[in-house]
């Protein structure tokens, strides 16, 4: 129990430094560094890296630059042609009214089309634009910046000293908030950034310096610093498209520690545009009825609420869904046979196309379809012990002597099963139980509507880009409390989640008693671990609550009995003896979220 932390804490103390003064040492070093955030100093570019100014210009539909005399661009972030920006503002439209006249924040503009269309709908107080290279877009932002409330300041939006030096000294009107208090929301900021990095690089153990810096920014709300000191104030964050899994996944196997951090510290986080896929991961599959009724839940939210997908924007899961509306209302999940949409099934629908009929076709024609027939049969095995478990979970307040026989009797048809089997009927139960508790514990099947769906090529350079709309919450106290002024639960928590989603399959009582010896004897203290309404499971053993299939509310109440432990060891303690725990033992993207942990 001993590895993640010292290996965190490494990771931590180096973020930290970084973010403290992210533009690197100062002098030739620091030049150099403020390249790599995307600026012009102390980088060479290849021309084949390179874009052509023009090209830019044809994309957006705007000539005023053509006829500068530099033709190629060392270009760091994509942009967006006009169309996707007016679908996108006016299908938010109705959530972005409470924030007229607000405070603007908007960092890497780029040519401006998403600002623009933003600022003429907000008609903002004050708009404050950051990006380093503001002297070569300055053309295609004139009539922007020509306006006497907006500002256009060539500094990076991304180096810390720069972005806090801006908030000090442009936004007056906002007032900080106490650290003492608990936040309430703020709608007079509004922040927008541009973090779709092209070509995309590795930065200090991040994806790219963008995965960095929007991790850096959902850690700010619970430290209440960067724009959260204002209060909760809400994002739009254009990120490349595969970023967008990291903080909104729609299955259990992609929802790791920065997932649920998230899930921790926002009451939404909406993906608005991306890119639309038939399968959205096939290493990371859910039962397909899951994700239908999920989709009609929320195409019932959005008829309540009276939005509609705009032409040539809708998902695919909205299309199929528009020629089925016999599905809306029911339930599906735990009702029908559980599908996964397996690699296997997509080689067979082409083969059964007759594409080809050749004899190895037809020989993998065979053996496909027997597969087809092992896994209708194992579907339908696995339905009938997920009704079964519902139904012997009920007996629990009912009938207890009985709920203990049944309970029993339930385990032991799971420790039956073939590994590999049991395996998957694990995945299949824990992603139910996420999904079937009242508000399901995925922020993805929350949403308030289907994202609209954006092609590569409506950004130059055609890189795919998702839109997410970020709103905090007022976190739970207990994770409210960072640094040594305090009781240090919130950076126990941190701590804490990198041991435990190192142990996803362990039950929560066996996962509390690895956190420290003896700390597993307060499984009784945390109640909701075992209430089936509020997220819980009264079974035992195959059917104990895992630790993926933990919601926040149960992480909560596990974190306040810790805290209350008279014998818990000291914040120091607990660096110490985890971190040779989890040394070279975890996921690489939870890794990558160390930033996750950072007090700036």
């Amino acid at each position: 129990m001993a590895t993640i932390l010292s290996q965190g804490w490494l990771f931590r103390r180096s973020c930290y430094k970084l973010a403290a003064n992210p533009e690197g040492e100062t002098g030739e070093a620091r030049k150099s560094q403020i390249g790599k955030f995307g600026g012009r100093s102390g980088r060479k570019t290849s021309r084949k890296n390179k874009v052509k100014v023009k090209d830019l210009a044809n994309a957006l539909g705007d000539q005023r630059y053509c006829a500068s005399a530099k033709s190629y661009w060392d270009l760091h972030f994509s942009n967006l042609i006009r169309k996707i920006a007016d679908d996108v503002i006016r299908y938010i439209a109705p959530s972005l009214e409470r924030h007229r006249g607000c405070d603007l924040v908007d960092l890497n503009p780029g040519a401006g089309v998403w600002s623009r269309k933003l600022h003429e709908f907000l008609e903002p107080r004050k708009h404050v634009m950051m990006d380093l290279d503001a002297e070569l877009y300055k053309p295609f932002l004139s009539d922007l910046i020509s306006k006497d409330n907006v500002e256009l300041l060539p500094k990076s939006g991304l180096v810390w000293k720069d972005l806090l030096g801006m908030l000090h000294t442009t936004l007056s009107d906002q007032q900080e908030i106490s650290q003492k208090d608990t936040p309430s929301r703020n709608d007079t900021l509004l922040v927008t950034a541009n973090l779709s990095m092209f070509p995309k690089k590795a930065f200090h153990g991040f994806d790219s310096i963008s995965s960095m810096v929007l991790y850096q920014f959902i850690s700010s709300i619970s430290t209440s610093t960067l724009f959260q000191r204002y209060g909760l104030v809400r994002m739009l964050i254009w990120v490349n498209d595969e970023d967008k899994r990291r903080l909104l996944p729609r299955s259990t196997n992609r929802r790791k520690k920065s997932a649920f951090e998230v899930e921790l510290s926002c009451e939404w986080v909406h993906e608005v545009a991306g890119l639309d896929a038939e399968v959205e991961d096939r290493n990371a599959l859910r039962d397909e009825w899951i994700n239908m009724e999920s989709a009609c839940q929320t195409l019932e939210r959005m008829k309540a609420a009276g939005l509609s997908m705009p032409k040539g924007r809708e998902t695919l899961v909205y299309s199929k869904l528009q020629g089925e509306p016999a599905l809306l209302g029911q339930k599906l999940a735990g009702a029908r046979p559980p599908s996964l949409t397996r690699p296997f099934k997509q080689e067979l629908e082409l083969l059964e196309q007759g594409l080809s009929e050749s004899a190895e076709s037809s020989k993998r024609l065979k053996a496909l379809r027997q597969r087809g027939k092992y896994d209708q049969k194992d579907a339908l095995m696995y339905l009938g012990l997920l009704q079964e478990r519902d139904t012997v979970a009920k007996l629990a307040v009912s009938s207890p002597t009985e709920f203990e026989r049944a309970n029993a009797a339930w385990n032991e048809k799971i420790d039956n099963l073939t590994k590999n089997s049991r395996n998957e009927f694990n995945g299949i139960k824990d992603s139910y139980h996420l999904f079937r508790q009242s508000p399901p514990a995925l922020l993805w099947d929350r949403r308030a509507y289907e994202p609209l769906s954006a092609k590569g090529e409506e950004f130059f350079p055609n890189a795919p880009t998702a839109l997410l709309d970020i709103q905090p919450k007022a976190m739970h106290p207990v994770f409210r409390q960072h640094g040594p002024n305090s009781s240090r639960s919130g950076d126990m928590s941190e701590v804490m989640l990198r041991f435990w989603f190192h142990h996803t399959l362990l039950p929560i009582q066996k996962a509390m008693e690895g956190l420290w010896g003896g700390f597993g004897d307060l499984f009784t203290e945390c109640p909701s671990v075992r209430d089936p309404s509020r997220g819980g499971t009264p079974m035992t053993g195959n059917g104990a609550l895992t630790v993926r299939a933990m919601n926040a509310d149960q992480w909560a109440e596990i974190m306040e009995a810790w805290m209350n432990w008279p014998f818990r060891p000291s914040y120091t303690q607990m660096l110490g003896r985890l971190v040779e725990e989890v040394e070279g033992d975890g996921d690489e993207e939870d890794t990558k979220s160390g930033a996750t942990g950072l007090a700036l």
